[in-house]
């Protein structure tokens, strides 16, 4: 499996573990991009993304991120139907935390997502929009 949309669609639905997903996608970066196929007959309004806030002003840590963020946005109406912001410092405690709520996150990796944050610098780490669901997924940090 080595296009990256088809495992990032398999972990927003849950077929995979976000340790799985992180598995697949540093394999699909050592291998050649797949051609993309021609768009669908049946055109697809676009959706515009959400954007990310502006980048805050550097701080003591530097270009390091400071917050974790995951937007939720219903696609009809394009409300936000989640909003989860977590200091970066306080990410490891809300994983254990969120941990409690939704087991699936117990195969979240601290050290492994920290280090894809280091590669990424400040910006989009994750973006899904799930047709089926109706959803509009990004994970960032800032």
């Amino acid at each position: 499996m080595s296009n990256r949309q088809e495992i990032l669609d398999l972990l927003a639905k849950g077929k995979i573990s976000a340790a799985e997903a992180a598995d697949l996608l540093n394999t699909a970066k050592e291998t050649p991009p797949v051609p993309e196929m021609a768009a669908p007959a049946t055109p697809v309004e676009p959706v515009e993304p959400v954007k990310a806030p502006a980048a805050p002003k550097p701080t003591k840590n530097g270009d390091k991120p400071s917050w974790f963020r995951v937007r939720v946005r219903n696609l009809e109406s394009g409300k936000n139907k989640v909003s989860v912001n977590i200091p970066i410092r306080m990410l490891n405690f809300g994983l254990k935390i969120g941990n409690r709520f939704a087991p699936e996150l117990a195969d979240l990796d601290y050290d492994e997502l920290t280090g894809m944050m280091d590669e990424v610098g400040i910006g989009m780490l994750v973006e899904v929009q799930d047709e089926e669901s109706n959803e509009h997924v990004q994970v960032y940090v800032e």
